[in-house]
């Protein structure tokens, strides 16, 4: 089904105290989208939201210091998922369908576990829960050593330009942009994203067994084909569903495949 161009309007408002920009369409049930640490909400979400707000009431907000750089970022995960429940508060969402990509995974696991009576139903994609981080771990990562370690460790797997050529199955699919986003240096998306990994996250785990939606072409470190089993494997009840011919943003590469799987988990909720 497709409907017109304008049916995702952007919005501005105030979560938090913070100015947010907030992506919203259509009706019915709400499916919360979240993007991960490389770019924000259009370049991750804009294959699929106007299809799916033919059908739902989709929001897929920038991440404060992340998807909208200029604003403060949260400083962990756990706040990341508060700042989620508080959007929810200002939209009047009493439940959410959670639908986290990458580190947006992580974000959406942490509400579904810390705030249940809120997530509908989860959906990780490509991502998952972000363990907690051992005490010696996080008092080394909170040191100035230590923080420049960690940067240097995410530019090297993950925060430049030759990583998105192992997240892309075909790298005529990357949006315009993205490769920019990941130019070499210490940009302050690295920095703030480094330190949101140094504290980590852990319990409590997901309510709900989530959908566990993939990329099986993703070549990037801690996402394969192989941990995506793993995952599956550890969270019971689970249901897992790979994605061919797509890599770490399966939504982007094979939209029509990534909507089919999730609007038939959609189909199996029961939403009150």
């Amino acid at each position: 089904m497709t409907i017109s161009e304008d049916a995702i309007t952007v919005q501005e408002l105030q979560v938090l105290g913070t100015r947010a920009r907030i992506y919203e369409g259509g009706t019915g049930t709400a499916v919360l989208l979240v993007h991960g640490g490389w770019t924000g909400a259009a370049i991750t979400w804009s294959r699929v939201w106007e299809p799916l707000a033919a059908r739902y009431r989709v929001i897929a907000p920038d991440l404060p210091g992340l998807g909208l750089p200029e604003t403060p970022a949260r400083r962990s995960v756990q706040q990341y998922a508060v700042w989620l429940v508080a959007l929810l508060d200002v939209l009047g969402i009493e439940r959410a369908v959670c639908v986290g990509n990458s580190f947006g995974a992580s974000v959406a696991s942490s509400l579904a576990g810390r705030a249940p009576e809120r997530c509908a139903g989860l959906v990780l994609v490509n991502g998952f829960a972000m363990p907690r981080t051992p005490l010696p771990l996080l008092w080394l990562g909170r040191t100035r050593p230590g923080a420049a370690l960690m940067r240097a460790l995410l530019r090297r797997l993950s925060f430049n330009p030759e990583a998105l050529n192992r997240a892309f199955v075909d790298p005529s699919k990357i949006p315009p942009g993205l490769r920019e986003m990941l130019a070499p240096g210490d940009s302050p998306a690295l920095a703030r994203f480094a330190e949101i990994l140094v504290a980590g996250d852990g319990p409590p785990p997901p309510a709900v067994a989530p959908l566990i939606l993939w990329g099986r072409g993703d070549r990037l470190p801690g996402t394969s084909e192989a941990d995506a089993r793993r995952i599956h494997a550890s969270l019971p009840g689970s249901t897992l569903r790979l994605i061919a011919g797509a890599g770490h943003f399966p939504q982007i590469e094979a939209p029509e495949a990534f909507l089919e799987h999730l609007e038939a988990f959609m189909g199996s909720l029961r939403i009150v």
